[in-house]
């Protein structure tokens, strides 16, 4: 006799009914169908007991339609303040207030696309180009250090130019990274709760791609795609004690970069004490400060910033969090924050229902980037956390970060109503011990035991 759930039929599969978030089996639908055929309808009160009633939405649904709600009063909001926060610049630099806008409306609009284009394809195609997608950012990480086709600003070289427009590397390393450990896990689940395999996959993970971006140099990137692979080893149930020593790890590292470099050991003594040297090194600290500070409440109004007039600097990416205190004040602010929150708590959800390991563990990575970045760029804005550069996801100005955020959702999206994502897997399917002519793949579908 075997056991229930094991090696179900395809066409069992389609005589089933869903019900909330899981599958149920409709007793006697074989029974049901001979008596009809026998002996005439069935009367319709026993019909309508027989069959399960069904939830008004399918499994996910309300977690699509929310998370589809909040990203667009995101993305509403980032254009909205890109524009109020871009338009001295862009008037003074281009002779148009529109000119930075105009550029973060149409990356939105190609961003936009790519989100419904991969919440219509099955997230498990992600696992068939990890691989050649990780190598395809190395070697684009690579070529951005290149003298002469990497383009450099501010001292750094972290973009491409591609067709007039730059493109930054490094944004899709982060999503290529979580994608490439969430496959590697989903072939070997057991290898992160051994040293080996845990070493094994934080270094694939981690060393590559944040020794090239270190290169550019771009701290706070990689500090965001360390995160990113850490959820993504903490969702797939590494050992406490691992991800300890991995954070200790980190942690000298960065000590260490910070210390190489004179510029980010300066950073480091400006966040302890911005005021000490406000006119050179905490220059930027103290203005986004001020900036959040003159706002008050209810802030100065829409479009009535005085810093964005040249005393702000970055006022468009990595500090347009404080434009918006200034103009919108303490509410402001604080909608901005309920937005984010209300984001990861639809992610999380959505990672938490999902009974595919290779949808738990990419829709966990996600959230960490997005929710992540959006951490650290508000905390250096409020002076919590040390400056690193990170814009803020779908409200600075910057066309490859809402790319990749928006792509990175439209994967959440598909997650999230997913058929695969609603259907667990029994435990008591075995995969057939190795020996001479035999392999390891699972029994058929269809396959029944004997005896």
């Amino acid at each position: 006799m075997r056991p229930s759930g094991y090696g179900v039929r395809r066409a069992d599969l389609d005589r089933r009914d869903w019900v909330g978030e899981s599958v149920v089996r409709r007793p006697g639908a074989s029974s049901d169908m001979r008596r009809r055929s026998a002996g005439g309808a069935a009367p319709l009160e026993r019909r309508t007991a027989a069959r399960p009633v069904a939830d008004a939405l399918g499994p996910g649904v309300a977690e699509r339609r929310w998370l589809m709600l909040v990203t667009f009063l995101l993305l509403v909001y980032g254009l909205v303040m890109a524009y109020s926060a871009s338009a001295a610049q862009a008037y003074f630099e281009y002779g148009s207030s529109f000119y930075f806008f105009g550029r973060q409306v149409v990356w939105a609009a190609v961003g936009v696309g790519a989100m419904w284009l991969l919440s219509r394809v099955d997230y498990a195609w992600c696992r068939r180009i990890a691989v050649p997608l990780a190598a395809f950012c190395l070697v684009a990480l690579a070529v951005v250090l290149i003298p002469g086709v990497g383009t450099s600003i501010n001292g750094a070289r972290r973009w491409l130019i591609v067709g007039g427009q730059g493109v930054q590397p490094s944004e899709f390393a982060k999503l290529a990274v979580v994608v490439l450990v969430a496959s590697l896990i989903v072939r070997r689940p057991r290898q992160v709760t051994t040293l080996r395999g845990f070493l094994t996959l934080a270094g694939i993970g981690i060393l590559p791609a944040a020794a090239l971006i270190m290169l550019e140099p771009d701290l706070g990137t990689t500090l965001v795609l360390t995160l990113a692979v850490a959820a993504v080893l903490v969702a797939a149930g590494t050992p406490l004690r691992y991800l300890f020593g991995l954070a200790a790890v980190g942690v000298a590292a960065v000590l260490g970069l910070i210390l190489v470099e004179p510029y980010r050991l300066e950073r480091l003594i400006t966040f302890l004490d911005p005021w000490q040297d406000p006119q050179g090194s905490g220059f930027q600290a103290t203005q986004s400060l001020i900036s959040i500070a003159s706002g008050r409440v209810f802030g100065v109004g829409l479009g009535n910033s005085v810093q964005k007039f040249g005393f702000l600097p970055e006022q468009t990416t990595d500090m347009i969090t404080g434009i918006i205190g200034e103009e919108l004040g303490l509410i402001g602010l604080l909608v901005l924050l309920a937005l984010y929150v209300a984001l990861a708590w639809i992610c999380f959800r959505i990672a938490l229902n999902s009974k595919d390991l290779f949808g738990k563990l990419l829709a966990t990575g996600i959230t960490a980037i997005v929710v992540g970045q959006a951490c650290i760029n508000v905390g250096a804005a409020l002076g919590l956390v040390p400056l690193t550069g990170v814009p803020l996801p779908l409200v600075s100005c910057g066309g490859t970060s809402m790319l990749v955020v928006l792509a990175g959702l439209g994967v959440m999206l598909n997650i999230a109503t997913n058929r695969r994502s609603h259907i667990a897997v029994s435990t008591q399917r075995r995969y057939r011990p190795a020996g001479r002519g035999g392999d390891r793949r699972p029994p058929a579908a269809g396959a029944r035991r004997r005896g």
